[in-house]
């Protein structure tokens, strides 16, 4: 006779795994934190402080690193104009030379007409600005801008010496100031002042 099976009953006594969820630590402090709605408000409010100051600190680098970048700039266009000025400078002595002797040969005719045709010519190059011609008396005698004659140098041309016995330059923030004594045999004739626009970067 066989012996009846005997029916197998769930057990009542939950698993270890069960326990840990409902009883454990980590079960009592999820349960915890899903009851607190004061802690959700609070992490809510923490991230987005987080964010907000992430965000900020974003936009100081960003700043400081395009503040580096325009200086780094300003201080290359200084230093390339500065070096543009000085090539520009040395070209204007030498050629200004020969418009010096032109200008010396016409003078020593006493032919002003000639004179004048020089510097005519002259601003109408590229970059040339106007001209004038200082007598022997520092008196301006011809200029491209007719307005200025008669006038002193000092009065015409303020803080440009024109007692130099070699072409010079003289920079403004606009021009340079291309100043040529005129010699004669014996004696200064004149000085011939031109000006240049600076090359800009």
């Amino acid at each position: 006779m066989d012996t009846p099976a005997i029916p197998v009953v769930p057990s009542a006594t939950p698993s270890a795994a069960a326990r840990s969820q409902t009883f454990g630590p980590g079960g009592r402090l999820l349960r915890w934190i899903k009851g607190n709605p004061l802690l959700h408000a609070v992490v809510i409010v923490v991230l987005a402080i987080a964010l907000v100051a992430l965000a900020i600190t974003h936009l100081v680098e960003i700043k400081r690193v395009k503040d580096a970048a325009a200086a780094d700039r300003a201080a290359l266009v200084e230093r390339a104009t500065a070096a543009l000025d000085a090539k520009t400078s040395a070209l204007l002595r030498l050629s200004a030379l020969p418009l010096g002797w032109a200008i010396r040969d016409a003078l020593l005719k006493d032919d002003y007409t000639s004179a004048d045709t020089y510097l005519q010519r002259i601003v109408q190059e590229r970059n040339v600005t106007g001209a004038a011609l200082i007598g022997a008396d520092g008196k301006v005698r011809l200029a491209s801008n007719q307005k200025l004659e008669t006038h002193s140098a000092a009065e015409a041309f303020p803080g440009i010496a024109i007692n130099q016995e070699s072409p010079t330059v003289v920079p403004t923030t606009k021009v340079l100031n291309v100043v040529v004594p005129v010699m004669g045999y014996d004696r200064k004739l004149g000085t011939l002042i031109f000006s240049y626009a600076r090359p800009s970067m």
